[in-house]
């Protein structure tokens, strides 16, 4: 079953909402409230949580296991 998408408007709001986290980012490094290293751990959580949310089952659906294999033939 294709997954259908909603048609985006004129402003892509994925891209604001990414600048306005990069730049987060950069500000809190150059005053240094957070390390490098730091903020790195907690991009990738982030990323993490996002792409669960993302790829998660809507409504009712649930994920479906894979179908068996035949039995192998018998030699």
């Amino acid at each position: 079953m294709p997954i259908r998408r909603t048609p985006r408007g004129s402003f892509p709001v994925d891209l604001a909402v990414f600048l306005a986290i990069l730049a987060t980012g950069v500000v809190l490094v150059l005053v240094g409230h957070v390390s490098p290293e730091a903020l790195a751990g907690y991009a990738s959580a982030l990323a993490g949580l996002h792409a669960a949310w993302h790829h998660r089952p809507r409504g009712g659906e649930t994920r479906q296991p894979p179908p068996e294999a035949p039995p192998a033939p018998e030699r």
